[in-house]
């Protein structure tokens, strides 16, 4: 049985290495989106020796702040889909983000853009389905009276992760209200050496990174309304 996985932000970074390793399992088609096309295929060409011959990647230009980029992207998807006689989606995995002094532009790519984006392909997820909110935990607010001092202020990234930590939670809760067996989860990766980070020096491999995004893209039955990291889980 194939499963079909959507990933926003998958040309660089996390989310293609992401995509890299869904690619290289068994059965998979996994959508590769990117705000620029090019910059998707640019990243396949990259790894796609190592797509298992049972699977395929298939790049998606998919700019989560433009509605009529969301809606082609549908449209793509659903298509995609349908030639191949399935039916539906089986994942969401919301990576696209940003971070920026501007609280206006976070918000709108980190916030609204994944709302925007989740609401247009939620049409397509399978009873089951899965939606992964890549969070922070920078956006665990139970988290920073604990923090050793000086604590690093990101206004505009924290909120905008805690805040996409509360939707994880409404979300969660209205699937479970409508009966659809959808499980909805935020997972932070950690610092990861990526173009987002500004820690790269103390950071972990991105192919590292990625693992427990896989891990739970690829779980057939999974918990939902959770924050969690490749330990533990996380406070909100």
């Amino acid at each position: 049985m194939v499963r079909t996985i959507l990933v926003t932000g998958s040309n660089q970074g996390l989310g293609m290495h992401t995509v890299h390793q869904l690619g290289s399992t068994p059965d998979i088609v996994v959508f590769m989106g990117s705000r620029k096309l090019a910059a998707a295929e640019e990243a396949l060409s990259k790894f796609a020796a190592d797509v298992h011959s049972s699977s395929t990647v298939v790049p998606v230009q998919l700019d989560i702040t433009d509605a009529s980029s969301i809606k082609a992207a549908h449209a793509f998807v659903s298509d995609f889909l349908k030639e191949r006689g399935i039916t539906s989606l089986d994942v969401l995995v919301n990576n696209a983000g940003i971070f920026v002094p501007s609280i206006e532009e976070t918000y709108a790519v980190n916030v609204f853009g994944t709302v925007a984006v989740t609401e247009a392909f939620r049409t397509l997820l399978s009873k089951g389905g899965t939606i992964i909110n890549i969070s922070s935990g920078f956006g665990s607010i139970a988290s920073y009276p604990k923090r050793p001092k000086p604590v690093v202020l990101l206004p505009g990234y924290s909120s905008s992760k805690a805040a996409l930590n509360m939707l994880t939670v409404q979300w969660a809760m209205q699937e479970e209200e409508k009966g659809s067996g959808i499980s909805v989860v935020s997972i932070c990766p950690g610092f990861n050496a990526t173009n987002l980070s500004n820690y790269a020096e103390a950071a972990k491999s991105p192919a590292d990174g990625c693992k427990i995004i896989v891990k739970t893209a690829l779980e057939k039955e999974g918990r939902t309304g959770v924050f969690f990291n490749e330990d533990r889980d996380l406070e909100w």
